[in-house]
């Protein structure tokens, strides 16, 4: 069969779509949560069983019909389990924090629909009950072949109607959740929740016409259950995809429709040159689509892969922190939902040095939390000579950026705010410098200003402050001057200091910043 056939489109382009966005979801998320594994897991098996319908809608051969249909017998059924888990993980995080349900007995409920999904799966696959292979049919001419129903196979439609309700089930209880909150953070998430409830009932419509029309006429087109298919997960998947990056703290929509265009349009460019050349089969026109998506889509990670053979570790590094710099940027960042910020507030932090290199990922749902919002602080002051790395720090939603967006009448985008939150951070490390017009710049007043302002604003590391001063001193003997300058002494005095005690300095130096920043940050947030 020919690859224009319109079955044989939307099947095409349902599998290329939904392929893409969980290679996009991979790509771009950097925490793999329950959440974000059952929205791949909903994905990447929705592709699958459209790439299947593709194989099976054009077969002609019986026995390879019935091994195909054998073996991707479990596409019906676990996207559908995927995406009930799914929305069980939203609900479990909005209410998480609310106590409305343990997580227990959440967790049960999708281990149920998993434990029944599995068996729909291994009885479909062996037995005759819902799929009957061994009676395929055949229509005249052998312009098709299909394999009939099986008695059990009413069953298959039930459960399908009914993970799929429980999942918009779920997902409208978290939507009115987030509809009575004002927060900015929460109406953005009600906005996809909104999204996948409407792609989730289109999804349901589609996914039982196409289930269904075997119990009436299995000769009847699928191409209006495919069509539905096709709105609904397209729905499903940019919530899913969109839901899970503002998790993260990223608004996507401009990335996503960005590489959404780009890849339909390779793939038309493609399709179109070699149709030109000859015609193209439905195997053909599928394989094709799955290739341009998938390496196109995994082109940074193969980039990357690549690096390791032609540039040294330093290389790599600087050459990964651009291409996720220039990805950054295409999107903005978000406030954590407000449903999602712990309540309690930690009056002491913690003790213990802290390393010079950045600390672990928080995430920008911590930001409520004053202990990791000193871990935050610390570790966007640590980037301060790393633009990459600073943009994508979840300090980037603080009011404090906001204002100052405002105050400069600057476009609101991540680079702006970027260059709006180092101003605010080199402002209050500038704080840290004594108001004494001493001319030694060293001692204990200037520890905190010193350890700060030289590594991260002048950008001199301990081990670059050494080679420095000794320079800094070679040429004073040069030129006959006998008093070192104040960098010198500074320099100098930062290389002797010993190593624990100039990480303890800095880690009291950068909580002191941080709670300024706190104060600052929650006057702005007060009504006035």
């Amino acid at each position: 069969m020919r690859w224009h056939d319109p079955v044989v489109i939307a099947q095409t382009v349902c599998f290329a779509v939904f392929l893409w966005l969980g290679l996009y979801l991979l790509v771009r998320v950097e925490r793999r949560t329950p959440l974000i594994l059952a929205g791949l897991a909903a994905l990447f098996s929705q592709s699958a069983f459209f790439a299947s319908s593709v194989v099976t809608f054009n077969l002609r051969d019986i026995p390879t019909l019935i091994m195909v249909e054998r073996s991707f017998w479990w596409t019906a059924v676990v996207p559908v389990a995927a995406w009930f888990h799914f929305s069980e993980q939203i609900t479990r995080q909005l209410a998480g924090t609310e106590g409305q349900q343990s997580p227990q007995s959440r967790m049960s409920l999708a281990v149920i629909v998993y434990l029944v999904g599995a068996i729909i799966v291994v009885v479909g696959s062996t037995t005759n009950l819902f799929i009957d292979y061994s009676q395929p049919v055949s229509s005249s001419g052998q312009r098709f072949a299909y394999l009939d129903r099986g008695d059990a196979y009413p069953l298959q439609i039930g459960y399908l109607g009914l993970v799929g309700l429980g999942a918009s089930f779920n997902l409208m209880r978290a939507l009115r959740q987030l509809r009575a909150s004002s927060a900015e953070g929460d109406r953005a998430l009600a906005q996809q929740l909104t999204l996948l409830v409407a792609g989730a009932l289109t999804f349901l419509i589609g996914g039982l016409y196409i289930a269904s029309r075997y119990l009436w006429n299995p000769a009847v087109t699928v191409l209006p259950g495919y069509i539905c298919l096709l709105i609904g997960l397209a729905l499903l998947g940019y919530g899913i995809a969109h839901f899970g990056l503002l998790l993260e703290g990223q608004a996507v929509q401009r990335d996503f429709v960005y590489s959404l265009t780009g890849i339909a349009l390779v793939n038309l460019l493609y399709i179109g040159l070699l149709s030109l050349t000859e015609p193209l089969s439905a195997y053909s026109l599928l394989v094709l689509a799955g290739l341009v998506t998938l390496t196109h889509t995994t082109f940074d990670s193969g980039r990357r892969w690549l690096d390791t053979f032609f540039f040294n570790r330093a290389e790599q590094q600087a050459r990964a922190e651009a291409r996720e710099y220039a990805t950054a940027l295409g999107t903005l960042p978000v406030a954590a939902p407000a449903v999602l910020q712990p309540a309690a507030i930690p009056e002491e932090p913690s003790d213990g040095v802290e390393e010079a290199s950045p600390g672990p990922n928080v995430q920008p749902n911590e930001v409520g939390d004053e202990k990791a919002f000193k871990n935050l602080v610390r570790k966007a002051i640590s980037s301060l000579k790393s633009p990459p790395q600073l943009a994508k720090s979840p300090l980037l939603t603080l009011e404090l950026v906001d204002r100052r967006l405002a105050q400069s009448r600057l476009i609101d985008n991540r680079l702006n705010r970027a260059a709006a939150l180092r101003e605010i951070l080199v402002e209050h490390i500038d704080t840290l410098r004594p108001s004494s017009d001493e001319t030694i710049k060293v001692g204990e007043a200037w520890r905190f200003y010193n350890v700060l302002h030289y590594p991260y604003v002048r950008e001199l590391s301990r081990k670059a402050a050494l080679a420095e001063a000794r320079r800094l001193s070679e040429e004073r003997r040069r030129m006959g001057q006998r008093q070192p300058s104040d960098l010198e002494q500074v320099l100098g005095w930062l290389a002797d200091v010993d190593e624990d005690t100039f990480y303890k300095w800095q880690r009291k130096a950068s909580d002191t910043i941080a709670v300024m920043l706190w104060e600052e940050n929650r006057k702005l947030q007060q009504p006035s």
